[in-house]
């Protein structure tokens, strides 16, 4: 008997096959031999009335391994494995220094500190939300931004942060009227209440549960099992990521400097198909920011699925933004804002990127 099969090119790595569309096939050829020994060994051993049970119990195990043979993602998202991972930056990373520096002006703690977590699997989009569907969410709901309601969002001119009457997440980061041309950039000018709306209309849509990442899935997606500051390594180039080129890492040569966010799918993805995991826009996560959180959890030994502080308002921001520096597009540089409104004038537009929540149930109720 051989497993379920799927359209798309497959590779066959530790047991489990894996396809192109994010498609996870259970290896039932290695089950049902087994079974089928087991099986002869008994008839040997036991009567035809014993087993008749055994065949009843063989038959639910591969029907059940015929349920879980083939597990759809949902479109655009890819399967991420959990495991163990070290969180965080080691002192001597570039760039971590500078980060504590901001946040000790505004006298916030800050701790990129060192710590062992374990997640389980989940899976990721792999692009942020474009203004193509947060329109389609708009539309289907009429649902009103935190930015709306407010009446204005903040943009960026001549690289200083200005207040923008009546921006919303129709404008760009400029304070201009998106042009169709844009409609598969990141959608900008979204709060963290209105990420959450997103999502809960995409799992009231869809049946599966679609939320925000916590900030330990977004640095393990993000790093795709690198220890480096970047998933590229040492160093990320203008030819890698969106940000601004005129200042380069630790030293590194200049790049170009867009001044404006570029399409979701722009660039090579990481290792685990995700793109622009750095830089373009930063990405609001599910967690109450916690300066020192990190010492917390280094004290409690592994943590498993982190959800960050039980207290505060304050939320997690990841990944970079179009016009930070390369230093604050690092995996372990961490970031944070009110829900709304913007904590300050230097506040930057963020993005939302959505998770899934891995279901341990079979693939028919899945898709």
């Amino acid at each position: 008997m051989k497993s379920m099969t799927m359209r798309g090119r497959a590779s066959l790595t530790g047991g489990t096959r894996r396809f192109e569309d994010g498609i996870v096939a259970a290896p039932m050829y290695r089950v049902v031999p087994l079974l089928l020994r087991w099986l002869r060994l008994m008839q040997r051993r036991w009567s035809v009335a014993a087993v008749v049970p055994a065949l009843l119990l063989a038959g639910v195990m591969v029907f059940s391994t015929a349920l879980y043979a083939v597990v759809p993602a949902p479109k655009n998202f890819v399967l991420i494995r959990g495991g163990e991972f070290t969180m965080g930056s080691p002192e001597s990373e570039v760039g971590r220094d500078v980060a504590k520096a901001v946040y000790k002006q505004f006298g916030i703690d800050y701790s990129e500190t060192q710590h062992q977590v374990r997640l389980s699997d989940f899976y990721m989009s792999k692009y942020a939300v474009t203004v193509s569907e947060f329109r389609s969410f708009v539309e289907a709901t009429g649902y009103r931004t935190d930015a709306e309601k407010g009446g204005f969002s903040f943009i960026v001119i001549d690289g200083q942060a200005k207040k923008g009457e009546g921006v919303n997440w129709r404008y760009g980061v400029s304070g201009s009227v998106r042009p169709e041309s844009e409609a598969n950039h990141p959608v900008v000018h979204v709060s963290w209440n209105d990420a959450v709306a997103y999502g809960e209309w995409m799992s009231k849509k869809s049946g599966k549960t679609y939320r925000l990442p916590t900030e330990a899935e977004r640095e393990y997606a993000c790093r795709a099992r690198t220890t480096t500051p970047f998933n590229t390594g040492n160093n990320l180039t203008t030819d890698q990521a969106n940000y601004d080129g005129n200042y380069p890492y630790n030293g590194n040569p200049k790049g170009v400097y867009r001044q404006n966010t570029v399409p979701v799918n722009s660039f090579t993805p990481n290792a685990w198909g995700l793109y622009t995991m750095h830089g373009n826009v930063l990405e609001w996560c599910s967690d109450r920011f916690g300066g020192l959180y990190y010492d917390e959890c280094k004290a409690s030994g592994t943590v498993t699925n982190p959800a960050g502080p039980v207290t505060g308002s304050i939320r997690v921001l990841r990944g970079g933004s179009w016009n930070n520096p390369a230093g604050r597009c690092r995996s372990a540089d961490r970031r944070r804002g009110t829900p709304w409104p913007p904590p300050q004038r230097c506040w930057l537009p963020p993005c939302v990127r959505p998770v899934v929540s891995w279901l341990f149930i079979p693939a028919l109720l899945l898709s």
